[in-house]
């Protein structure tokens, strides 16, 4: 018999699945802090350097950081049965935390809405949703 499509499908929706996701996307997110200084990090730094001055480059670097290690600690705590439930859910509290500063630093504080007009409206729109998405990711996976 062939199987269900509906039943192969479930599997990339489980929360094993998300968590691997959100995973891969923090450490991405890290590496091209680091390699490349572009990225999400990359925005969040020099938004935060412009609204409260200090080292662009730095806070970079720290945010690269943040990812990097929160994407290997998602990651691992998959394969790996060592790390406590307490840390786990401070860590994954954390990760929480970080992604919300970044959808009101990058979706809200830094947007002038008296300026955006046309297609810019989808953009943000887009932008917005995606950040949303993967926010709803963060609080699936919590335990």
């Amino acid at each position: 018999m062939a199987k269900d499509p509906k039943a192969s499908l479930q599997a990339v929706a489980s929360k094993k699945s998300l968590q691997i996701l959100i995973a891969l996307l923090f450490v991405s997110m890290g590496i091209i802090g680091f390699t490349s200084g572009r990225g999400l990090g990359n925005q969040i730094s020099r938004e935060l350097s412009n609204m409260f001055g200090g080292d662009s480059e730095l806070l970079l670097y720290l945010i690269s950081t943040l990812q990097l290690v929160s994407g290997l600690f998602l990651g691992a705590q998959l394969f790996s049965n060592l790390i406590p439930d307490k840390i786990a859910k401070i860590a994954h509290l954390a990760i929480l935390i970080f992604w919300l500063a970044l959808i009101v630093i990058l979706d809200v504080l830094t947007i002038d809405f008296g300026r955006i007009s046309g297609s810019d409206w989808f953009t943000w729109i887009e932008q917005v949703v995606l950040h949303l998405i993967v926010l709803s990711g963060i609080v699936q996976i919590q335990k």
